[in-house]
């Protein structure tokens, strides 16, 4: 009985409490720090221009930049496909026929849509990771900067990718059935795991990169928002230069 609950039920809850735990814990940190006044520019203080000013950067990736950089177009690639993969695996959870029916659609329609459009981004997201990964091999500068667990981390993120195009591709899975047991997960009441092999392993290499995703370089997903939001709390320059 334990072992029936431990793979299907326990494991997700416990990768997704640690995964909770360790952003409140990082994010804690970081909101508690203290910026040392280095004012390099004049920062926007009225909050509407403060976070106007950080959506742009956060959108454009920093992107003050005249000519974008071959690392810079990789990058954005890779947070603009996570972004589809991540809309496109609400259906993974729950269906919208009424939402489908008022766009004159039908669900097998959707599914085909679904299908080219979530391909097309996993492997758009897999080519990016892969830039991405040759980019901190490559680069002297960055291959400095960076960590053995840096390219740990690419590996697994794209282990997740690869798992997602087979899961997509291999055409064994049942989307009501994954649905289902989800639906189960989410609301406390163990299922059985779907008898496709493709979204075990999808499931398992998900939850190890959520596991490691608050002790990762990729945290920055979210410490972005507290970071560049610190700026509008920095001293106003004074005409010689200190705060």
């Amino acid at each position: 009985m334990i072992r029936d609950l431990l793979l299907p039920f326990v494991l997700p809850w416990l990768s997704a409490a640690l995964l909770l735990a360790g952003l409140a814990w990082r994010l804690g940190r970081w909101l508690r720090a203290k910026a040392r006044p280095a004012p390099l520019f004049p920062a926007p203080t009225e909050p509407l221009a403060v976070w106007t000013g950080i959506a742009a950067e956060v959108c454009l990736l920093g992107g003050r930049r005249t000519v974008p950089t071959p690392g810079i177009v990789a990058a954005w690639c890779l947070h603009a496909a996570l972004v589809l993969l991540a809309v496109g695996h609400v259906r993974a959870v729950a269906d919208f026929p009424g939402l489908w029916a008022a766009l004159g659609l039908t669900v097998p329609e959707i599914d085909r849509l679904g299908a080219v459009a979530g391909g097309a981004a996993g492997l758009v997201a897999l080519a990016a990771t892969l830039a991405l990964a040759l980019r901190r091999l490559v680069v002297p500068a960055v291959r400095r900067a960076g960590r053995p667990a840096d390219f740990l981390v690419l590996a697994l993120l794209a282990a997740v990718l690869v798992s997602g195009l087979w899961l997509r591709l291999d055409g064994r899975t049942d989307l009501p059935v994954v649905r289902t047991y989800l639906a189960g997960l989410l609301s406390l009441r163990p299922g059985l795991l779907p008898a496709s092999p493709g979204f075990v392993v999808h499931f398992l290499l998900a939850q190890a990169l959520a596991v490691v995703f608050p002790w990762s370089k990729l945290l920055h997903a979210f410490g972005a928002f507290p970071a560049k939001a610190g700026l509008g709390d920095l001293p106003t320059p004074v005409a010689d230069g200190r705060a």
